[in-house]
Formats: C-alpha cells, sequence, structure tokens
C-alpha cells in the first residue's frame, strides 16, 4: 500500500513545493520526506488502523500525513497565506479522499474512531480554571493549541 501512496504524492508534493510555495525557511526535500515517514510512524499504529483495512484507509491516513508534512511550515504574511494556497491546490488535484469544502485542509484533523476529517474546533476542550491556579500556569485551548498538540 505504502509505495503506491508514496509512488503517487511524494512528486507532486515535492514539485509543487519547490514551484509554487514558500515555507517560513528553507527545508530540503529529504526533511520533508523524512516528515512524512515520522509522522507516518505515529498514525500507523495498531490502535489506529489494522493491517486488513482497506486501502482506502490507509490513503486517508497518508493524505493527513502529507498535507503537514509538505505544508505544516508554510510562510503566511499579511500579502500571501501559502497554506492557503496548499490547500487550493491540494484539494484540486488530490481529490482521491475528500476534505469538508469550509476552511482549509489545515482547519481538520482525522478521527482515529471514525477516519473522518473533522474541525479541530469540535476536540478544543471547555476552559475551566481552579481558584488556586496561578495565572502563568492557565492555557486556553484554541483550535491552534489543539493543531500543535496532535502528534505529541
Amino acid at each position: 500500500h505504502l509505495m503506491i501512496l508514496f509512488d503517487k504524492y511524494v512528486p507532486r508534493c515535492l514539485e509543487q513545493m519547490k514551484n509554487s510555495f514558500k515555507t517560513i525557511t528553507t527545508i530540503p526535500e529529504n526533511s520533508m520526506i523524512q516528515t512524512l515517514c515520522t509522522l507516518l510512524d505515529c498514525l500507523l499504529t495498531a490502535e489506529n488502523i489494522s493491517a486488513e483495512s482497506p486501502r482506502e484507509i490507509y490513503e486517508t491516513y497518508f493524505t493527513f500525513a502529507c498535507i503537514w508534512a509538505f505544508g505544516g511550515a508554510l510562510y503566511k504574511d499579511q500579502l500571501h497565506d501559502y497554506q492557503v494556497k496548499f490547500s487550493q491546490w491540494w484539494t484540486k488535484e488530490m481529490r482521491t479522499v475528500k476534505f469538508p469544502t469550509q476552511g482549509t485542509v489545515f482547519d481538520y484533523y482525522l478521527d482515529h474512531q471514525t477516519k473522518r476529517f473533522l474541525p479541530w474546533s469540535d476536540i478544543v476542550p471547555s476552559f475551566e480554571v481552579e481558584n488556586h491556579t496561578p495565572l502563568q500556569a492557565v492555557v486556553v485551548h484554541t483550535a491552534e493549541t489543539m493543531r500543535l498538540s496532535y502528534f505529541t
């Protein structure tokens, strides 16, 4: 399964990254591929996916890892948002795995139970603070903090 997916996605992603997008800092191609492999190692666990799972489930996990490995460090400023451009390219060109139409591909996480893409906002815990908690220890979780902690 995985070799077919690498052949299907990685060359197109590398080509697009080289020609169309700007990252926060220069990232060598082999580092993007290493990141993809690391994310796949985190995602393709026995708890998340069985060896007998259909190819489509593997491809769903693979696309999620690709999106973050190649698009996670894209540059954004007042004039350019390369994550939005990447998302537009991805949803136009990589149509095998469907994403919700609202927002960008970065606005969704892969739910391990349903194998569907759901908004990060769905898993933001409600804000509660205990009376004796020092202010500097209080964390107000957002969709962004959930994105940052998903792979840990």
